[in-house]
């Protein structure tokens, strides 16, 4: 049986870190179609407007427009059950309880690694 094609929302706004996210996706095999948003905003807008459901978005805590944890509550207000991970450089208690109010099924800290995403695809079941 064919691997099913795994879709990520990558929403992070500086691009070193996209670049380290899509390299460690792929490593760990979860990288097939990645959409990238630069902000909350867009990435409320590219889960609104997805032809299929997206199969994990990985997202940032602190964008300009809109951050990390609004952007997570619209998606949840629009019903989407996604897994949505949140990525962040701060990882004290607070911060990532903050997300998991907001709706995040998953708190990982930067950089994003082959492991660390290894992880997360287990944990969702998309590996």
């Amino acid at each position: 049986m064919a691997r099913k094609m795994i879709r990520v929302l990558l929403v992070e706004d500086e691009e070193i870190n996209r670049v380290v996210a899509r390299a460690a996706l792929k490593a760990a095999g979860g990288g097939d179609v990645v959409d990238e948003a630069e902000n909350g905003e867009v990435a409320v807008q590219r889960v609104r407007d997805a032809a299929a459901p997206y199969d994990l978005v990985l997202m940032d805590k602190q964008m300009p427009v809109m951050d990390g944890h609004e952007a997570t509550r619209r998606i949840r207000g629009m019903g989407v059950t996604t897994p949505i991970v949140a990525v962040s450089s701060d990882g004290l208690p607070a911060d990532v309880d903050a997300f998991i109010t907001a709706g995040a099924d998953d708190f990982t800290s930067k950089p994003l690694s082959k492991e660390k995403l290894g992880v997360i695809l287990a944990k969702f079941r998309l590996a």
